[in-house]
């Protein structure tokens, strides 16, 4: 079956749902009952999403860091900022990745969790994938005109 990318790999919720739910909790430091009664999600629903990015979040950071460095023309002008925890150090480079990817192909601006998606094949919110995780291509061509080799 094929999935829309707006979608998470074996989640019945959209991506940018759960991506709320990560960024209330990392960024704004709630707690899973909160942003579950926020989104109108079961308590557990949420508490699963969460636990599943903390899990992840550590193999994230090292996924993305090389992928950023990777497909940024200028990985300094994207790279992200210090983070205290692994889970601000993860939203950090996944919006850095996005930004690199936004620049790349010049399309304006890409939310973090929709380039993350797509360069996951939707597995982004998958703890169990992460555990195995291998090094990835982007799946998108280089931009028209582009040097070769930089993709």
């Amino acid at each position: 079956m094929l999935l829309a990318v707006s979608l998470a790999l074996r989640r019945a919720d959209a991506a940018a749902v759960i991506a709320a739910a990560v960024e209330a909790k990392v960024a704004g430091g709630l707690g899973h009952r909160k942003i579950a009664a926020w989104l109108g999600r079961p308590a557990s629903t949420v508490r699963g999403w969460l636990r599943a990015f903390a899990a992840s979040a550590q193999a994230m950071v090292e996924a993305f860091a090389v992928l950023v460095a990777r497909h940024a023309a200028d990985a300094a002008a994207v790279w992200p900022a210090a983070a205290q925890d692994v889970g601000g150090r993860a939203l950090a480079v996944l919006a850095a990745y996005a930004a690199a990817v936004a620049r790349r192909f010049d399309v304006g601006t890409l939310a973090w969790v929709r380039a993350a998606i797509t360069a996951t094949s939707g597995r982004l919110f998958s703890a169990s994938w992460w555990a195995g995780a291998a090094q990835h291509e982007l799946t998108l061509t280089p931009a028209p005109g582009a040097a070769p080799g930089s993709r």
